[in-house]
């Protein structure tokens, strides 16, 4: 239990030092500077997000196979609302598909 910890506490120094790093970085840059502020002007906020994970980790709950008979196709439901807006941009999913010639 103690070795987990030295290393978490490892991994958050890391991840301080790399925000530090990119901060610094992106205060250096005028482009950056110019379009973040341009996109708070507009009422944004801009968020970096920096995720980490083990090179030997595959997500949980998530089992990779090479099957591929696993795949199941989407169902997609349309209902009035989508319809309209489909029909008034010249999209009408009910009209029967042509045959190519």
């Amino acid at each position: 239990m103690r070795r987990r910890l030295d290393l978490d506490a490892r991994l958050r120094r890391l991840l301080q030092d790399l925000r530090g790093a990119i901060t610094e970085a992106l205060a250096d840059s005028t482009d950056v500077t110019r379009s973040m502020d341009q996109i708070r002007d507009e009422g944004w906020s801009v968020y970096l997000v920096i995720d980490r994970k083990r090179e030997d980790e595959t997500p949980e709950g998530i089992e990779l196979t090479g099957d591929d008979s696993l795949q199941i196709e989407p169902t997609f439901r349309i209902n009035s609302t989508d319809l309209s807006f489909l029909k008034s941009v010249g999209i009408d999913p009910t009209r029967r598909v042509r045959r190519r010639r």
